[in-house]
């Protein structure tokens, strides 16, 4: 800028260009912060993105969990168990934590051969295809807002724990 474009002019209206230049700059600062809160909210901040997606395996490999890492109060939210078993045989696995408190489950499919509650969990016995490999698709609704935690266990060894975090 020029020297005359940053002096304070007083005709034909009365200027203050230090301090405009700061209501610019900070004018500047706001725009880049909100394109990051819209970046971040599309990367999954707030629920459904790469952000928010994850997923967990128990030490031995048998238990995988895909789940929502964040979410928002109110809304349907997946979980994905996969469990490694012996083929033709049923495999129990066990659901507990705050989430079976907290939660509702509106969707369990595939059917569970059986399912029963056992203490503060939940046991269910799941057939497994040829390749040994058992699935289980859950939904979720909860109006918590905060820490919801959860683990699947398939046998003393195999055991894996999340949580997800609830936006309002």
């Amino acid at each position: 800028m020029s020297e005359d474009e940053l002096l304070s002019r007083r005709h034909p209206v009365q200027e203050d260009m230090p301090m405009q230049q700061r209501v610019w700059r900070f004018e500047r600062v706001g725009w880049y912060v909100l394109v990051a809160i819209v970046l971040l909210a599309l990367a999954g901040l707030f629920g459904n993105g790469p952000l928010s997606d994850a997923e967990v395996v128990s030490q031995d490999g048998r238990v995988r969990v895909e789940y929502q890492r964040l979410s928002r109060s109110g809304t349907t939210d997946s979980i994905f168990i996969t469990v490694q078993g012996i083929p033709g045989q049923p495999v129990e696995v066990q659901l507990e934590g705050s989430l079976l408190r907290d939660a509702s489950i509106e969707t369990l499919q595939p059917e569970p051969q059986q399912s029963m509650s056992h203490g503060q969990a939940m046991l269910f016995q799941l057939g497994t295809k040829q390749d040994g490999v058992a699935t289980l698709y859950l939904t979720l609704r909860s109006e918590h807002v905060g820490t919801l935690g959860g683990s699947v266990r398939a046998g003393p060894e195999s055991v894996v724990h999340f949580s997800t975090f609830l936006y309002p």
